[in-house]
């Protein structure tokens, strides 16, 4: 499975022939409906793992609190019927049979670690989902054709390290890194259960998903402001980063003449105008932020 069959796997989902998601139906044959209060208070509890003071969450990849939620999690998905597992990347993968056991999966999910700060709903809303769909079918004893697989990816918010993986996309390089919680990645996967040694044994081949849908909140508030309750995914963002060094002179602020002035966080300030600029004088629904500035050596008189 590439990236593009990943994350368009909403639209194969939802274009899906009848085949694809038939079920043994429910015994008042009626349409199902989640348990809505059910899945609202599994967030508030969800919520309280890494809670800040003055609200949202501060539940970072490999921290105390994102272990504990996992645990919640994982408690959820027996609680749901799932069959739960971790892979060697540190993902939680809780299964149901289907009716047939040789067709591939239908897989639902998200993430559930936030950036410091985050807010409740930004990845839990999408793997409560998923598990609150496990559990409603589970009640109604309802089997589908295919497996039902449910996913909470890890350190999404931090490089995306565990759904990256399932398409072989991590490098050894990156196993470095150091998160915010003070751990490298390897030590993050090694810390919630997974084995950072042995990666490779999590990627999915094509074809081995029948499909990926993920429920999500809009961040951008498009919706909102149209007045539409939900969305269906058409595109994504393809995110590119750089860093960039801008380089000047130091010299004391007090004494030297503007006109002889080499001032580096001038020249940079003038830089984050002009992405603004660029990406704004351009058709097209195309963004661009500059989001972290630091001056060397940071003094106010320099």
């Amino acid at each position: 499975m590439n990236r593009r069959e990943f994350t368009a796997g909403v639209l194969a989902l939802c274009g899906a022939p009848s085949s694809v998601v038939a079920t043994t139906k429910p015994k008042n044959s009626q349409t199902l409906r989640v348990n809505t209060a059910r899945l609202l208070e599994h967030l508030r509890q969800l919520g309280e793992f890494g809670k800040n003071p003055d609200g949202g969450v501060s539940r970072v990849a490999y921290s105390e609190a994102d272990l504990a939620g996992r645990d919640y999690m994982m408690g959820l998905m027996a609680d749901a019927g799932l069959a739960s597992t971790i892979d060697a990347a540190g993902n939680i993968i809780g299964r149901r049979g289907g009716n047939d056991s040789s067709l591939p999966p239908l897989m639902l999910g998200s993430h559930i670690d936030s950036v410091p700060e985050g807010g409740n709903y930004d990845g839990p809303l999408g793997s409560l989902a998923a598990i609150e769909v496990a559990q409603t079918l589970a009640e109604h004893e309802v089997v589908t054709r295919h497996p039902l697989e449910v996913v909470i990816f890890q350190n999404e918010e931090g490089g995306k390290t565990g759904s990256r993986a399932m398409i072989g996309e991590v490098q050894p390089r990156e196993l470095e890194i150091v998160t915010h919680s003070g751990k490298t990645i390897a030590e993050g996967i090694a810390y919630i259960g997974g084995d950072p040694d042995n990666l490779a044994h999590v990627i999915r081949e094509p074809g081995s998903v029948a499909a990926f849908l993920e429920l999500h909140i809009e961040q951008g508030g498009v919706l909102e402001q149209r007045g539409r309750d939900i969305g269906v995914v058409q595109g994504i963002v393809g995110i590119r980063r750089w860093n960039v060094t801008v380089e000047g002179v130091a010299n004391h602020a007090g004494t030297t003449p503007m006109d002889s002035r080499q001032d580096a966080l001038l020249a940079a300030a003038r830089f984050v105008d002009a992405v603004n600029a660029v990406v704004r004088g351009e058709p097209g629904s195309q963004v661009g932020t500059v989001g972290r500035i630091e001056a060397s050596p940071g003094a106010p008189n320099v």
